[in-house]
């Protein structure tokens, strides 16, 4: 075992003393406050995460030790995170629902034999795979009945009952396969929308960290032309857009938002509307804690144009 491996985990008063030697100052929230805090609310691997959004010291007597940084700066950003976390799961449920209704309508439009589609989507991905998938399912009340009486038909599931048993990300694949049948370029479009949201979601839902690295980085894939030009469209400028969505947390908020505000009834977006106003809301309420910090105001102003551009003040009222 290396010599330098921690091999326990540090009480809080080490924790504050460890970040008080990186520079991370405790003035808005005090030592014995923060201890309290690191004991009870959040641990300091999380906490601390929230780090990257700050910059360090290139010179000088504090050079490699974080600058304008304060121990409640990074409990008020786990705060904002939370909030937005809320906020975004129950927007991604209901991007899964309407996507699900519009399949039933293209479905529909063609005259699709619903038994018959699912049978060769079956075949032609791998009905074991699927299946095993499914069998995890008999696990839950929620949908054990409906799956034990498939089984004894050799899993001859209808189109409208396969889409309600099947992970979401196998329920994208599905919609994927529908999209090639029917010839739907938009559908085959949406297929990159919805493996893009799958990605937001799957972070809301295991309660990771969003917005513990706001900063630009070298994007894996490029944001859909349609996103992008919907965000032109509502008043986010070139050199934003380039910037934020080169970071994959953006590009996968963006979208999310873009085909929420787009697909779903009036009622849900009123809703999450008012929901995400609260949480821009919260997200300002100590914004003086980041003046300076560019990283951290820049990606304020970007979540805001996206939320007040996809869910106007004036259509909520």
């Amino acid at each position: 075992m290396s010599p330098s491996k921690q091999t326990s985990w540090p009480n809080a008063e080490q924790q504050v003393l460890d970040l008080k030697n990186q520079g991370v100052s405790f003035d808005l929230m005090n030592e014995k406050e923060a201890e309290h805090y690191l004991q009870c609310n959040c641990n300091l691997f999380r906490i601390k995460s929230y780090r990257a959004n700050f910059d360090k010291a290139t010179c000088g007597q504090k050079e490699g030790k974080y600058t304008n940084l304060d121990f409640g700066m990074l409990v008020d950003l786990s705060t904002i995170d939370m909030h937005f976390r809320n906020a975004l799961m129950p927007i991604t449920l209901d991007i899964e629902h309407f996507y699900k209704m519009k399949l039933l309508r293209t479905a529909e439009a063609h005259q699709e034999d619903g038994y018959e589609l699912v049978q060769d989507f079956f075949n032609e991905t791998g009905k074991a795979n699927i299946i095993a998938e499914i069998d995890r399912g008999i696990a839950s009340p929620y949908t054990k009945d409906l799956i034990q009486k498939r089984q004894a038909s050799d899993y001859d599931f209808p189109i409208w009952e396969i889409i309600e048993i099947v992970p979401f990300g196998r329920f994208i694949h599905f919609y994927n396969f529908c999209g090639n049948r029917f010839k739907n370029k938009q559908m085959q479009r949406d297929f990159y929308l919805l493996q893009s949201i799958k990605g937001l979601r799957n972070c809301c839902a295991h309660n990771n960290c969003i917005l513990n690295n706001m900063r630009s980085e070298e994007p894996r894939h490029r944001v859909q032309n349609e996103v992008s030009h919907f965000l032109s469209t509502i008043g986010i400028k070139r050199e934003m857009k380039r910037t934020k969505l080169s970071n994959e947390r953006f590009q996968q908020i963006a979208t999310t938002l873009y085909a929420h505000s787009s697909f779903s009834s009036e009622g849900i977006i009123h809703l999450r509307g008012e929901q995400l106003h609260d949480f821009s809301q919260r997200m300002r309420r100590n914004g003086s804690f980041y003046s300076g910090n560019s990283v951290i105001e820049s990606s304020f102003n970007f979540l805001d144009d996206i939320i007040f551009g996809c869910y106007p003040k004036k259509a909520l009222t």
